[in-house]
């Protein structure tokens, strides 16, 4: 039944009276738990007495890449009897550089001050405003704190001590601009974390850290209470050995990417497809990083191990990360589908964005950047530092390009329909010509014309790489239940966490998922270790 305006208006009059008098007002009755069963399923009938050995810590971490392996460190940092478990046979990669705010490494190095306060309210805004500020807050305020103390104790002498880019200029002419606070750790300049993982693993053990390899948890196991008391894991040979944490349990296990189930509970179709048919998550594994596990690693069981023993899974808008691995990244040619239709704004962020290309009816993960080769004034929509001319001699050699002298040739060559083709770049000349862009608003100081033969369509892919939600935690990184009430002795970080990255990745801090995988780990393994540690404390 409808309720009137009137009726509406006594009801809250009435509530308001109530309110006043010190009456409690009736409780809304709770919503019903949602059913996971479909992708959860019954948590292994393990206990203690069916393993072969018991290794005793204070500090168990599952996982060991980088927000295990900052949990481990953080916590040896306090003085904790730390294992690490680690599902594969070495420390391996999870993406590229990081970004942090206002280290006085980057200051030293000439990146700008960033104010904290602005750093976060540009990341809330672009995450929806479903960052947690418990999470969001004290990454902005600390992170550069956290960054000078790993300067000093670790990475001073190695040859990952980092790079701070200072010719990245902040990118404000993207939809979702980026500010200057990117470190780069790989010695040789490429875009990876591999030798940075090595350095913080030797560092690890060499300082009383414990790493078990090819040894994946299985099973938390909890007090009568719910308390966390360990987790059951299966070692190299199979067999099941009982780590006891006398402190906590950390869990950074990373993406659930990998599992269907999930993957189908939690996201949209066309996110599911994406994962399913364009996923490399092992796309960083090198020779120096190989995957020694028949067991996909991105599979979700860290969740699923954390909702067994009580965890608040996120619900909604799960995030997911997607790169471009080929095409024009930061210049933003004319952008058209498999079908040679344009499709979107070309100035916006080629990793935020690749949702509008992947969500398409075409289910493909690609499309074609069409321009005049003689179009070498396109500005970036990021100053990176890389001219146009060094980028299309890497463009011709692992991009699939097409060169011809019309339109209706090139689109011959890209297996489009010509007439659409030549429609779409007419169309697109019209407006650069009348300096607007009524289809889609970018920018006129990119709307270059494509008039000039010979003319170019290079194909850019893009990648389905990991999911980036997970479990409720506070601002000390404890894993919290339905009611957010903290799981004792149960912590999380990385690609384990929710409500981090709204419904997809952000812009504002390069490299934010591993920000957050470092500093969270690293959060964790502070107040798993010590429950009244303060910030203050950091480098001190």
């Amino acid at each position: 039944m409808e309720m009137s305006r009137r009726a509406f208006t006594g009801t809250m009059a009435a509530a308001s009276a109530l309110a006043a008098a010190g009456t409690a007002l009736p409780a809304l009755a709770a919503a019903p738990s949602e059913d996971n069963s479909d992708w959860l399923g019954e948590p292994p009938a393990l206990t203690e007495a069916d393993c072969v050995e018991t290794v005793e810590a204070e500090i168990v971490v599952v996982g060991g890449a980088l927000a295990g392996e900052f949990a481990a460190y953080s916590a040896l940092l306090s003085g904790a009897d730390v294992v690490v478990l680690e599902r594969n046979g070495t420390g391996h990669v999870g993406g590229s550089g990081i970004g942090f705010v206002n280290s006085q490494y980057q200051l030293d190095a000439g990146q700008p001050w960033h104010d904290p306060y602005e750093v976060m309210e540009r990341i809330n805004n672009q995450t929806q405003n479903r960052t947690s500020l418990a999470l969001l807050a004290p990454f902005c305020l600390h992170s550069g704190a956290v960054l000078d103390e790993l300067e000093t104790n670790v990475l001073a002498g190695t040859d990952c001590v980092g790079r701070a880019n200072v010719t990245v200029e902040n990118g404000m002419d993207e939809f979702c601009p980026s500010l200057n606070s990117h470190v780069d750790f790989d010695p040789t300049g490429s875009d990876s974390l591999e030798s940075f993982n090595f350095v913080m693993h030797d560092w690890i053990k060499a300082n009383g850290g414990r790493i078990f390899y090819n040894t994946c948890g299985r099973v938390l196991t909890q007090a009568e209470d719910g308390t966390v008391t360990g987790v059951i894991a299966t070692n190299p040979e199979g067999a099941y050995v009982y780590y006891k944490a006398s402190k906590a349990v950390i869990v950074c296990t990373g993406s659930y990417g990998h599992n269907e189930e999930m993957m189908e509970h939690f996201n949209p179709s066309w996110v599911c497809d994406f994962a399913k048919n364009y996923g490399i998550y092992n796309g960083r594994v090198t020779e120096n990083t190989p995957i020694t596990t028949d067991e996909d690693m991105d599979d979700g069981l860290g969740h699923k191990m954390m909702v067994w023993a009580g965890a608040d899974m996120e619900q909604t808008d799960h995030s997911f990360q997607a790169w471009e691995d080929a095409g024009y990244y930061w210049w933003p040619f004319l952008q058209v589908t498999c079908k040679g239709e344009r499709f979107r704004n070309e100035q916006s962020s080629w990793l935020s964005q690749c949702n509008t290309i992947v969500e398409r009816p075409e289910r493909v993960n690609y499309y074609w950047q069409i321009r005049s080769i003689s179009d070498t004034d396109m500005p970036a929509t990021l100053q990176i530092g890389i001219p146009l001319s060094l980028w299309d001699a890497i463009i011709t050699s692992n991009t699939v390009c097409h060169d011809a002298d019309t339109i209706e040739e090139l689109a011959e060559l890209m297996e489009v329909d010509p007439e659409v083709l030549k429609a779409t770049v007419d169309r697109y000349n019209k407006m650069c010509e009348q300096g607007r862009d009524d289809d889609f608003g970018k920018n006129p100081k990119f709307l270059h014309p494509i008039l000039e033969p010979p003319f170019r369509a290079a194909r850019a892919t893009c990648h389905f790489y990991c999911t980036s939600s997970g479990v409720r935690c506070n601002g000390k990184l404890q894993v919290c239940d339905k009611d957010w009430q903290p799981i004792p002795h149960l912590f999380a970080a990385g690609n384990n966490v929710g409500w981090r990255m709204g419904c997809g990745y952000q812009m504002t801090i390069p490299g934010l998922c591993n920000a957050f995988a470092l500093f969270h780990g690293y959060t964790a393994g502070r107040f798993a270790s010590n429950d009244d540690f303060s910030w203050d404390e950091v480098g001190a």
